[in-house]
């Protein structure tokens, strides 16, 4: 039996649209501890939440956030959904009014951008129940200078080196997928660096739930609940 916390993966998306604060408020009525979601920047600088780069998913527009302003983004309807694109300052507000744990991904464009992400870090350091990941250590590397109280987990790639994780004084923690990294090798690196782990896409259905490696403290999932029940198992 465990007891790791439970962030829920964009939300609770089994009604809502992911990453949506609809999709973050039926989250918190499941057994998730907290919530993950995506930040992206637009042109004029404003943090949103969504994850794709490129807006024609949700909008129908082929261009990137960070080429559209916050205007032209918002004029457009979200397909299939009349909720318009969540930003950032609204769900902040959200959960600052609750207290909800957060795990914010920063996504790519942030590269570059050490203003924009020293906005966002400092509008959450009043929060005790935070971190921040990125496929981006740079980016990464930002939110540690701006708050080197702050805990980033950085998401590894396949090309990525374990045994550099030595070299990472900066980092805290890496988010990484259960089909690729739940295996001794990665547990042992992860010891050496005295580095923790949280893993992402867990179902519930993994016979390791109830009893996980101790270097990790966490799983990122789309299904809080059955993750919660597996947890228990003995």
């Amino acid at each position: 039996m465990s007891n790791i916390p439970i962030y829920a993966h964009r939300g609770y998306v089994k009604k809502a649209r992911e990453n949506s604060l609809q999709a973050m408020k039926d989250a918190m009525k499941t057994a998730a501890f907290g919530i993950e979601f995506d930040l992206q920047l637009t042109k004029d600088r404003v943090a949103i939440v969504t994850h794709d780069l490129n807006m024609k998913p949700l909008i129908g527009i082929s261009a990137q956030t960070n080429e559209l302003t916050l205007a032209e983004i918002l004029r457009k309807k979200v397909k299939g959904d009349k909720a318009p694109i969540l930003q950032f300052s609204e769900l902040l507000s959200w959960v600052n009014e609750h207290n909800i744990p957060m795990n914010i991904e920063l996504k790519e464009s942030f590269i570059g951008r050490p203003s924009d992400i020293e906005v966002i870090v400092k509008k959450t350091m009043h929060l005790e129940h935070i971190h921040f990941s990125s496929f981006h250590d740079d980016v990464l590397q930002v939110v540690k200078k701006v708050n080197p109280s702050a805990e980033v987990a950085f998401i590894p790639t396949k090309k990525f080196d374990w045994s550099n994780l030595v070299n990472m004084d900066w980092l805290d923690v890496l988010h990484v997928n259960k089909n690729r990294y739940y295996k001794p090798q990665y547990f042992k690196q992860a010891e050496i660096a005295n580095k923790k782990l949280r893993f992402y896409g867990v179902v519930g259905k993994e016979p390791y739930i109830s009893n996980p490696h101790p270097v990790i403290i966490g799983w990122i999932t789309d299904e809080p609940n059955r993750i919660a029940i597996a947890q228990k198992k003995n």
